[in-house]
């Protein structure tokens, strides 16, 4: 077969692999997460291209490994290698082993610090108890203080007609056409069960830090017609009670707390709602959990550099580099009926308990959303403890949300670096307090 017969004929693979088909369904996804693993994975160092389809759909999920399916399409291997988080943490877990339990309605009792639930705990339970620590042992992954981006994108993507390259920002090289886009500042401290603080009871010094298990805060700096918007979301310690989210709306000029509902909606018209940040930061109890299985999986873990690159048709793919994970596939069902979700199914890396890809399905069971997550790793700096445990923790780099079905997307991408900082109890106050809304007004 010569050169050009064989660029016909991967073409027209190509072609056929992304003509318009029905929509992915949640039974087609469990058929994939049951389908062997390739015998042979991909060595560090290869890069995986249009030729290599069929091994880039064994370790993506349906509908989301098309994204992939592109002439052009470049994924970087990196070898697979140990993430591993804070000695605190590792510390933590050690000495709190097996004390952590679950209650009948799902809360997590007598849990301290590190890790709530091991591997060994997680294979002898139930498919719902399992599911159930999985999503404990997320919420409790090590996180230090949390994280801070002083500036990043939600761009909404939709495609080009007849294709092409529209109006893009920097980092994104592919085609596609940015509609609208939203800038804001955020931030997330955590206050309690915090490895590090035995001394201080696992506690920040910081008021709240006894009731609250994290704060959020949220500014909007573009275009103008959000400016000024800010919300502060308190998450309990309790968790049967709901987030507080108080918002304040420079047109009103007053705070108003919004509805636990308004967690489903979608969030500033983008492709994903308040609940799909990081593939997951909903609330345990809104949900039935349930372990699928385990799976190797491709992401980006160790992102090539602080701030990302996006590429493909839509430019809503990641040219970056990309490690094959070992990860627990979880389902998660909200409670809620009037959810607009059905179910979504997380990959929650073994290790990490991140989560690079998620899946969110509408209610006739189709594959709506897909969830993509880069992080990048600091160069560990061991100077100082703080220090050490600030550059311990893969930071945020991007969230890109794709809507399978309408093929718009939201890439929410960091356009200044993601930091993990120290806070003391003056700068968590003067951030997170909810008289700082309507600070300057």
């Amino acid at each position: 077969m010569n050169l050009i017969t064989k660029r016909i004929a991967l073409a027209g693979v190509l072609a056929a692999l992304m003509s318009p088909a029905a929509a992915t369904t949640f039974e087609d996804v469990l058929a994939w997460i049951a389908a062997p693993s390739p015998a042979v994975l991909p060595d560090a160092g290869r890069t995986l291209g249009a030729q290599d389809a069929a091994l880039i759909a064994s370790l993506l999920p349906p509908g989301y490994a098309q994204e992939y399916q592109y002439p052009d399409v470049k994924m970087e291997i990196q070898a697979t290698g140990p993430i591993p988080p804070h000695e605190s943490y590792l510390a933590a877990t050690q000495q709190f082993a097996g004390t952590a339990s679950i209650a009948a309605d799902g809360t997590l009792q007598n849990f301290t610090a590190g890790r709530p639930f091991s591997a060994e705990q997680v294979a002898a339970a139930t498919p719902a108890q399992a599911g159930l620590m999985l999503a404990w042992n997320r919420i409790y992954r090590w996180q230090y203080f949390g994280w801070r981006n002083d500036e990043l994108t939600m761009n909404y993507i939709k495609p080009v007609v007849a294709g092409g390259r529209g109006t893009l920002h920097e980092g994104m090289l592919g085609g596609g056409h940015i509609e609208r886009f939203v800038v804001q500042n955020y931030q997330r401290v955590y206050l309690n069960h915090l490895a590090w603080l035995g001394s201080n009871s696992y506690r920040a010094d910081a008021d709240d830090a006894t009731s609250r298990l994290y704060k959020d805060y949220v500014e909007f700096l573009e275009p103008f017609d959000v400016k000024g918007t800010k919300f502060v979301v308190e998450r309990p310690l309790d968790a049967t009670e709901e987030d507080q989210v108080n918002s304040y709306l420079p047109s009103q000029r007053r705070v108003r707390r919004l509805s636990a509902q308004e967690r489903a909606d979608a969030y500033m018209g983008t492709d994903m709602t308040m609940d799909d940040f990081e593939g997951f930061s909903g609330r345990v109890l809104d949900f039935d959990w349930k372990l699928l299985g385990e799976k190797d999986v491709m992401g980006v873990v160790d992102s090539v550099a602080p701030l990302p690159t996006f590429t493909g048709p839509q430019s809503r793919v990641p040219l970056d580099r990309w490690q094959v994970r070992r990860c627990y596939v979880v389902e998660g069902r909200p409670k809620w009926s009037g959810h607009p979700y059905s179910r979504k199914i997380f990959f929650f890396d073994k290790e990490t308990m991140g989560s690079s890809v998620a899946l969110a399905f509408n209610r006739q069971d189709e594959l709506w959303r897909m969830f993509g997550v880069i992080y990048y790793r600091p160069t560990p700096d061991n100077a100082t403890p703080a220090t050490a445990m600030e550059t311990s923790v893969p930071r945020w780099s991007a969230t890109f949300a794709i809507d399978s079905l309408a093929n718009t997307s939201t890439v929410s991408r960091a356009d200044k670096p993601t930091t993990n900082p120290s806070m003391n109890k003056q700068q968590i106050k003067r951030r997170f307090d909810v008289s700082s809304l309507t600070e300057g007004r």
